[in-house]
């Protein structure tokens, strides 16, 4: 089979190649937009009533990556003052981030029953909020008036990414120690579709841990892509999360 950029003109194939970087970008910007828009019908169309932590926080989550992603393709194509279009690009980025760390802390209940562990997440979760967000907040909105801050502002956009990715591990690491804990018993009283479903849950959190460090690496290294890398990442870890969460929230209830 011809390649693909090989079998466009010259002249398109050669403008498409000189602007990859765009196009990867671009590109990631548009995929975490549709798995956040699809996430979130989905659960609407699952949940027979809206309440609970667990279906606010999936929808904060998931229209919040979109909410963060358009925003953020209009800053880098520069289509749009930036102080109209960061306002929704910062709130997005709260619900993106720290409303997917409450979709895994909503569901937490279901394999750990040490009440003090689950007040240590949340009270983790909360904590990681405000020490990230808030510092990282200030420093993007005083960047117009103060270029000074570029490089204070740069190094924190590294603390706090670290810093929720380490939040993320924490939280993924309890999933894993739990699930591998309950794994025998779930097959004595479930059997294989008990299993199946524990697997799955190690499986996800293995994957998202990998994810996760993906990103880190990005923003280390490529950091030019990293926001349209970061919400394609948040919003294919909310799509692994729903899947295998519903499944724990159903074996768990059966």
């Amino acid at each position: 089979m011809d390649n693909v950029m090989s079998s466009l003109p010259p002249d398109v194939g050669a403008i498409l190649w000189k602007n990859f970087g765009i196009l990867q970008v671009v590109s990631m910007f548009a995929i975490g937009a549709y798995n956040a828009v699809e996430t979130g019908i989905v659960a609407l169309e699952t949940f027979k009533h809206y309440r609970g932590l667990y279906f606010w926080s999936m929808q904060i989550a998931s229209w919040g990556i979109l909410l963060h992603a358009i925003p953020a393709m209009i800053r880098f194509v520069s289509v749009a003052p930036n102080l109209p279009m960061s306002i929704p690009f910062i709130i997005g980025w709260y619900a993106m981030i720290t409303g997917q760390a409450f979709v895994l802390y909503s569901r937490l209940h279901l394999v750990v029953s040490d009440i003090n562990k689950l007040s240590w997440v949340l009270w983790m979760i909360v904590i990681n909020a405000l020490i990230f967000h808030i510092p990282m907040t200030v420093l993007f909105f005083s960047l117009s008036n103060n270029a000074a801050l570029a490089s204070p502002a740069a190094i924190f956009d590294r603390i706090q990414l670290t810093g929720f990715c380490i939040q993320d591990f924490v939280i993924c690491g309890i999933y894993i120690r739990e699930a591998l804990r309950a794994l025998g018993p779930v097959l004595e009283v479930r059997g294989k579709e008990g299993r199946k479903v524990i697997i799955n849950l190690i499986w996800v959190n293995v994957v998202v841990v990998i994810l996760n460090c993906l990103l880190i690496i990005t923003e280390y290294k490529l950091h030019y892509i990293e926001v349209s890398f970061k919400t394609a990442v948040y919003s294919i870890k909310l799509k692994l999360e729903f899947s295998v969460l519903n499944r724990l929230r159903s074996l768990t209830r059966t």
